[in-house]
């Protein structure tokens, strides 16, 4: 199975490439997207898709992974977050699509929903034989995508 899970933001969306065969994962690719914050909205989003379809074209995901929204904070920033993740909705088309809520997230792949950053980038680096470990941003994509493969969901 191979997997592409998204940390979706307007400053910053986090993606990775998951490839999952028996018990053995393969990182196949990792990075942040970020748009220039000066630029509208509309240019923003177009740039969060252009980069994304790029590895879906290079990557042919079969499942989609995404983190959802955590609403609890900023509403606003929160809503601002969405239209980010509509963009990856949008383009999970004719893919398995599966959300994720943060905490869950860093319960499966650490084990307490409340684990740091840090904790996530160093597993990510560990559970994936990564050498240099990702930025948080990706390290979050990627924790993503390993979500989808240990759901065991066909």
């Amino acid at each position: 199975m191979r997997v592409l899970g998204v940390d979706p933001g307007l400053t910053a969306t986090g993606y990775g490439v998951v490839q999952a065969k028996g018990d053995e994962l393969h990182c196949l690719a990792s990075g942040t997207v970020r748009p220039r914050v000066t630029d509208p909205l509309p240019e923003r989003l177009a740039a969060i898709h252009a980069r994304l379809r790029e590895v879906m074209d290079a990557f042919h995901p079969q499942v989609v992974a995404v983190e959802e929204v955590y609403l609890a904070r900023n509403a606003p920033s929160a809503m601002l977050t969405a239209q980010a993740l509509g963009v990856v909705k949008m383009l999970a088309c004719g893919c398995q699509l599966r959300a994720y809520a943060p905490r869950e997230i860093k319960k499966w792949v650490c084990g307490s929903g409340s684990a740091p950053k840090t904790q996530v980038m160093g597993m990510m680096g560990h559970l994936l034989r990564i050498d240099q470990l990702p930025t948080d941003h990706a390290a979050d994509a990627l924790a993503v995508a390993l979500c989808a493969v240990m759901d065991g969901r066909p």
